[in-house]
């Protein structure tokens, strides 16, 4: 990743602010056994004393026992941005963005 790259990607103080709070959830949902499965940008919770893991048909979840879903799952959920896989990755930039960009090329 270039250099110039890292001014496009930060945020502002508020928008850390607001971030940081999503973390602290995060690690708080944790520390109470919630176990955390990302399935194509919806991001499922589970109590970690009834499920152990999440996977597919290649990669085996961890757990006693397993239970293939075929129409989802109904586990309590919200969807988030779609993650990343090994494909190439793109940002789309704004105008102010790619100016940004640019600026930082020289």
């Amino acid at each position: 990743m270039g250099e110039n790259l890292y001014s496009v990607c930060e945020l502002t103080a508020e928008q850390q602010k607001a971030f940081n709070k999503l973390k602290k959830a995060y690690k708080e949902c944790e520390k109470t056994g919630i176990y955390f499965a990302n399935c194509y940008g919806s991001l499922m919770a589970f109590d970690k004393n009834l499920v152990a893991g999440y996977g597919d048909c290649t990669m085996t979840p961890d757990g006693e026992y397993t239970v293939e879903l075929h129409n989802g799952c109904p586990a309590d959920s919200m969807q988030i941005v779609n993650e990343w896989a090994d494909d190439t990755h793109v940002l789309g930039l704004t105008k102010k963005g790619m100016k940004l960009y640019l600026s930082n090329e020289e």
